[in-house]
């Protein structure tokens, strides 16, 4: 037994970094996909790849049961250390691998979800594992749009169970997920003539992640934070970027303002940098209060009683348009449509469209599959998993919308600080998930 563990272990790590090794941003997923396009031609199996790069895969079983899908998303969150020189179009991730401790240098790691990815790649590889017919589902851009689980094909697909591996704790099991909507905010007007001086100003290092997941912090991001220092001095602005995605936390925000008070005062007691900038228009400063306006009024954190949340995780400024990307989420469809119309009769002048909309998930009592997995996991640990609720957006909700009577749950190994330099995992719960997993279709 302690053979085969050892064996379990070592075949996770090479192909977890097999994974890390292939570029995989968002929108970005051809490589990746092709890879495991020829994994599937290697070893005889039937493969489908649509024109988003998403995958399917089928490997027949040997055990007499409806076939079962495991799924998972392709890309990764790519950010990076400052100064560093990666590139994430070209170049794999460096893992760094300290006894049972997983990170990389100077960027994030894409555990989410290349940790899942490496579970499906050895079970596609493995001809001695006893299973039903599988089928492998990979999609694209997760981590931004989710134009690929949206917009699969999925008459391609037979199974009506799916294993969702994009978890990140291995004592739970997500069995629900909050409903979202995405909202871009975008505001134009003309420049003004600015003989102040010129600054430009950067606000860094504030915690990162998921706004999922760690959404309590995210009432104090960098961009909020930004223009409550800002809001009522007597600035013009010229621009201000921060954040890199609506779901994650803003863990920067940088301006360029116009001004002929001392902002050393402003920021005395902040983490700022702040440099001198030859600027010469900017604009007004009714404009400049709009904008402030609007960012604060965009509450983030945890916005009603029943703990409805949202995260402004991205602002960025081209030329004389400043754009504002806002996500929110609940578990009640009426309190997401309130809490849309409210903020798009903020009246600052912003002009709204809806970039996405994902459906709630709500938890199945009857899900034979969730039974399931409580008993294997019970009788191997003597306890139950914790059944959770998402807070934010998963492909399962987009798969229960499409597939007709799908019994779908989510499981996963720990990943802590995903989407950050500081992502970090841990190959015994790799072991411990691909275990139960194995356990699981054996058994189903």
């Amino acid at each position: 037994m302690k053979g085969k563990k050892f064996i379990m272990r070592e075949t996770l790590i090479n192909n977890f970094l097999r994974i890390s090794r292939i570029p995989r941003e968002s929108g970005h997923e051809e490589e990746i996909a092709d890879f495991f396009i020829n994994t599937a031609k290697e070893n005889n199996l039937y493969y489908f790849k649509d024109e988003n790069n998403n995958v399917l895969i089928k490997k027949k079983g040997n055990i007499d049961s409806d076939p079962i899908a495991l799924q998972a998303h392709l890309d990764m969150v790519c950010v990076k250390k400052e100064g560093s020189n990666h590139n994430f179009s070209c170049d794999g991730i460096e893992v760094i691998i300290e006894e049972d401790k997983v990170t990389a240098k100077d960027t994030s790691l894409g555990a989410d979800q290349g940790v899942g990815l490496s579970m499906m790649l050895t079970i596609m590889e493995d001809s001695s594992l006893r299973h039903p017919d599988l089928e492998f589902l990979l999609t694209a851009e997760e981590e931004t749009t989710f134009n690929g689980v949206v917009n699969f094909p999925y008459s391609q697909v037979e199974s009506k169970r799916i294993i969702n591996l994009d978890n990140s704790k291995d004592n739970g099991v997500f069995t629900g997920a909050e409903g979202d909507i995405c909202n871009e905010y975008i505001y134009r007007a003309e420049f003004i003539d600015n003989d102040f001086a010129s600054y430009k100003i950067l606000l860094d290092g504030f915690p990162g992640g998921n706004s999922g997941e760690d959404v309590s912090l995210s009432e104090n991001n960098a961009i909020t934070t930004m223009a409550r220092l800002l809001e009522n001095q007597d600035v013009f602005l010229k621009s201000i970027n921060g954040g890199t995605s609506e779901n994650d936390l803003a863990t920067f925000c940088e301006v360029i303002i116009n001004t002929n008070i001392d902002v050393n005062n402003i920021f005395k007691g902040v983490n700022a940098t702040i440099k001198r900038m030859d600027n010469k228009v900017s604009f007004s400063k009714e404009d400049t209060k709009n904008i402030w306006n609007q960012i604060l009024d965009l509450k983030c954190g945890y916005i009603t009683n029943n703990k409805a949340s949202a995260n402004l995780g991205l602002i960025k400024t081209e030329q004389n348009k400043v754009t504002i990307y806002y996500v929110f989420r609940s578990m009640s469809e009426r309190e997401l449509e309130m809490i849309n119309r409210k903020s798009k009769n903020l009246e600052n002048h912003f002009i709204v469209k809806k970039i996405y909309e994902d459906p709630i998930w709500k938890p199945d009592n009857k899900s034979k599959l969730l039974n399931q997995y409580k008993e294997l996991y019970f009788r191997k640990y003597f306890e139950y998993p914790k059944e959770e609720i998402w807070r934010g957006s998963i492909e399962c909700s987009s798969l229960k919308k499409r597939i007709d009577d799908l019994d779908i749950i989510s499981i996963g190994s720990i990943i802590k600080n995903y989407h950050t330099i500081d992502e970090v995992t841990y190959i015994s719960s790799w072991i411990k998930i691909y275990d139960m997993l194995i356990q699981l279709l054996e058994n189903i």
